[in-house]
């Protein structure tokens, strides 16, 4: 529009100079000849007219000219002031969807405020809405913003690399401390170098993890629990004999190494296991000094097993202080051999004759032994007379008081004659006293009388034993039912 009204202008002002221009002069007329110049022609009345209508043409013209300009001028400022106000607009609406674009995170960064500050001043530099729509935005602001999360990305990788890194320093100081207790006993080198195989193995495991959960997924403990059953099956075959101690939180228990493995390798936790202790099995002689009540009435032989019971001193009730053991010997006491005999023997014979005659004779003999004394005594009388009759009676009578105790210390010194004879008598005499009171159903030693009992058990409930010795009852195993 502004275009045509500057046409209609133009063409408005060639019109308004053709009319302006005088009207063409005439050729030129020859020169005159010298002669008197004719008198001039008087003007006509119309060509004066004609003059006038011209100039008010023109003037008219001009007057037309002069408002097509106003108007035209006044089109073009009000045009103009509309272009202003809509490049007014075009560029609020553009650093409006600039403030909506770079906002928050994105416009803190010193790229994202750089990238604004830019697209900020070329759109207050743009002369034209053409100028200003052209900036694109958007595409900055991708830019950015893609820029803006690779930054972001890397930060998050660094931070997963250092919590990786973190997680892996501490899940091998865990791995190494577990490995730490295993490796301090005293294994065998082809234990120890599996134990190492193993370790390693998991170190390179959490070496190779590329996130946290594969790191925390290393679990050592399953190979613990494999690598201790490992070393406990070499404690138990390494021990000599077929049985075992097993020690657990004070308790001590004896088994066959086929069950002790057995019961290790029942233990899925190598914390537990690792609170086992294995010992050979030692047996040692105890002397116990029991009466009768004690020890089965006395009736054990040597060689019999055992299990040995004593009085729980904190509760009420028994308990067992050793499994199993064996009977080495049974003493009895010294009062149980004391033997007192007393025995009476006589005879007599008569004859006559004419002759008498009278002979008396009386005999006594003792013999002593340490505290011990065998006496005999006897009288023998012979009469005659003239008339040959005799007659001739005789008596003795014996006395024993016999301490088996102190026959022994005499025969053990050599001071009693016979010994071995003495020593033949007395073989088993212990075991024939209480065989003799088995089958006469008759007790004859008292049972106020303590038994010298020496058992053989293992050494691990030695302790037990001696700490409860008052109270120990020894009971005899003779098979399951």
């Amino acid at each position: 529009m502004a275009e045509d009204i500057e046409a209609k202008i133009r063409r408005l002002r060639e019109l308004g100079k053709v009319s302006a221009e005088p009207e063409s002069p005439s050729a030129p007329s020859p020169a005159p000849s010298p002669r008197a110049k004719p008198p001039k022609r008087p003007r006509r009345i119309g060509s004066i007219r004609e003059r006038e209508r011209k100039k008010r043409i023109i003037i008219g013209a001009s007057l037309i000219v002069l408002i097509l300009l106003g108007v035209a001028y006044g089109v073009y400022v009000w045009q103009s002031n509309k272009s202003k106000e809509a490049l007014r607009n075009a560029k609020v609406q553009k650093i409006q969807e600039l403030n909506a674009l770079f906002k928050g995170p994105v416009l803190n960064t010193s790229y994202g405020k750089a990238e604004y500050q830019k697209l900020w001043n070329e759109i207050q530099a743009a002369r034209s809405i053409n100028e200003v729509n052209s900036i694109d935005v958007k595409t900055a602001y991708n830019q950015v913003y893609q820029k803006y999360q690779q930054e972001l990305a890397e930060k998050e990788r660094e931070k997963q690399l250092k919590l990786l890194n973190e997680a892996k320093s501490q899940k091998k100081s865990e791995i190494e401390l577990a490995f730490q207790s295993l490796l301090a006993q005293p294994l065998p080198d082809n234990i120890r170098n599996h134990v190492l195989q193993v370790e390693n193995t998991l170190l390179e495991t959490v070496d190779n993890a590329t996130i946290t959960d594969q790191v925390n997924a290393v679990d050592p403990t399953p190979y613990l629990v494999s690598l201790w059953r490992e070393y406990y099956k070499y404690k138990i075959d390494s021990v000599p004999g077929d049985y075992v101690v097993l020690e657990y939180n004070g308790e001590k228990g004896i088994y066959t190494k086929e069950d002790a493995r057995a019961l290790i390798y029942t233990i899925s936790n190598y914390t537990e296991i690792m609170r086992y202790r294995v010992e050979k099995v030692e047996f040692v002689k105890v002397a116990l000094l029991l009466t009768r009540d004690r020890i089965v009435g006395g009736f054990i032989q040597p060689n019999s097993e055992i299990i040995i019971y004593a009085q729980n001193s904190t509760r009420s009730g028994y308990q067992k202080m050793a499994e199993f053991g064996y009977i080495d010997k049974v003493l009895l006491p010294a009062e149980a051999g004391i033997i007192n005999l007393n025995e009476q023997q006589g005879s007599s014979s008569s004859s006559s004759s004419s002759s008498s005659s009278q002979d008396s004779q009386n005999y006594q003999n003792s013999a002593s032994a340490g505290g011990t004394t065998v006496s005999s005594s006897g009288s023998s009388s012979t009469s005659q007379s003239s008339s040959s009759s005799t007659s001739q009676s005789s008596s003795a009578s014996y006395s024993y008081s016999v301490n088996l105790g102190e026959i022994m210390k005499a025969i053990s010194s050599g001071k009693i004659a016979g010994s071995e004879e003495a020593l033949k008598q007395l073989q088993n005499y212990g075991d024939n006293l209480l065989s003799l009171e088995s089958s006469l159903q008759l007790e004859n030693v008292p049972n106020n009388v303590p038994f010298l009992v020496i058992v053989k058990v293992p050494s691990v409930y030695v302790p037990d034993i001696l700490s409860h010795i008052n109270t120990v009852y020894i009971g005899e195993v003779v098979g399951s039912s």
